[in-house]
């Protein structure tokens, strides 16, 4: 009845030597009496404990697997590691948060693994928002949080790049391109050209 004082169900092994990829504990959910049988009476779903390395006196690391079936029984789609970094679709080998649909066979960058989208075709990321309103990515730091942006306005269909705080360059429904911060410029004919009248430059 004191602070402090869940309830606790704890899943204790009996094994005395954990090794990597050992289960340590597991939940699983099954309907073995779905009368369709086959596939129905499968194992649907289960999270397991599973060793990362050899357990030691100085390490006990241990990720999370989440498991579903499709026509299957059970099979792990998502990661959480003891360094946790997650995965979906995959063990999450190239980021922190790593999202595969299948493997590319590329690498990432060190200084962009935060977030990893990965397929063998096509991948993307979609930023959904309301036909009225705008969708953004943000960049910040200890100064300011959209010190940088990319934004898309769904009001007026137009793309807008920012720097430093402000909206430099801007791609409007139609395709034309302004730069309200451009340095202004003279374009002259020189002395030793000789153009006819009503010649027009480009």
């Amino acid at each position: 009845t004191g602070d402090n004082n869940p309830v606790l169900l704890t899943l204790q092994t009996g094994e005395t030597d954990m090794a990597a990829d050992d289960v340590i504990g597991k939940i699983a959910f099954q309907a073995p009496d779905e009368g369709t049988g086959t596939d129905a009476i499968l194992v649907s779903g289960a999270i397991q404990a599973v060793a990362e390395g050899d357990h030691s006196s100085s390490s006990n690391a241990t990720r999370l697997e989440f498991m579903t079936g499709a026509s299957e029984a059970a099979a792990t789609k998502m990661w959480l590691t003891s360094g946790g970094k997650l995965g979906l679709g995959t063990a999450p080998d190239l980021g922190t948060l790593h999202v595969r649909t299948a493997d590319s066979g590329a690498s990432v960058s060190a200084h962009a693994d935060e977030l990893v989208i990965e397929n063998s075709a096509n991948s993307g990321l979609s930023i959904l928002s309301g036909n009225s309103s705008n969708g953004r990515i943000m960049f910040g730091d200890d100064g300011d949080n959209d010190i940088g942006y990319i934004e898309y306005d769904h009001s007026t269909n137009q793309l807008a790049l920012g720097a430093n705080a402000g909206s430099h360059l801007k791609i409007d429904s139609a395709g034309h391109v302004t730069k309200p911060s451009n340095p202004s410029f003279r374009v002259y004919q020189s002395s030793d050209t000789d153009y006819a009248n009503n010649h027009t430059m480009y």
